[in-house]
């Protein structure tokens, strides 16, 4: 059993029909503050890297800053991600029906994924924990491909997450026999 230290973020729902995890991000405001601070310079490189691309041309300096400016620019996308997964996002974990649902949200977008209780090999908090960027403290490996969830979790309430899992999903294994 896990040891609960301190309030938790997450909220949690057992009812009839299954298990409920609320998991909002952990909107840490010193990396949101210095990301934004941070990505203000870099759009500032961006901008002179493209005035500098559109005023030399194609030639072989010009090559040097496109090919330069493409990570750059996915790099700077990547920093928006963060900044909006923090204010805006959002993780749903069930376990319902036999079957563990992952339905994350960032503004107006979406994404849901189902794996059957069958599927689920082992539930395990893979990290330090403290994850910013909505990637997921908690390895689920399934028979097909594996799948994080637990964006943000310290490492505390990942244990937490992972044991409310993989107990369901233990328990799902028991009531079908596999």
């Amino acid at each position: 059993m896990v040891r609960l230290r301190g309030p938790l973020r997450i909220s949690v729902r057992q009812t009839t029909d299954g298990l409920g995890i609320h998991i909002p991000p952990s909107r840490q405001v010193a990396p949101i503050l210095f990301i934004i601070f941070w990505l203000c310079g870099w759009a500032v490189g961006e901008y002179f890297a493209i005035g500098e691309l559109a005023s030399s041309g194609f030639g072989f300096p010009g090559i040097f800053i496109l090919v330069w400016l493409i990570p750059w620019t996915l790099a700077g996308a990547g920093c928006v991600w963060v900044i909006l997964w923090q204010l805006f996002g959002t993780e749903n974990l069930y376990f319902t029906a036999g079957a563990l649902v992952r339905e994350w949200r960032l503004l107006f977008q979406g994404r849901r994924r189902v794996v059957m209780a069958s599927e689920i090999m082992s539930v395990k908090v893979d990290g330090p924990g403290g994850d910013v960027a909505g990637l997921g403290t908690i390895k689920v490996e399934t028979t097909g491909k594996s799948m994080r969830i637990g964006s943000g979790l310290d490492h505390n309430e990942a244990e937490f997450v992972a044991s409310l899992i993989r107990g369901q999903a233990e328990a799902e294994h028991e009531r079908s026999g596999t």
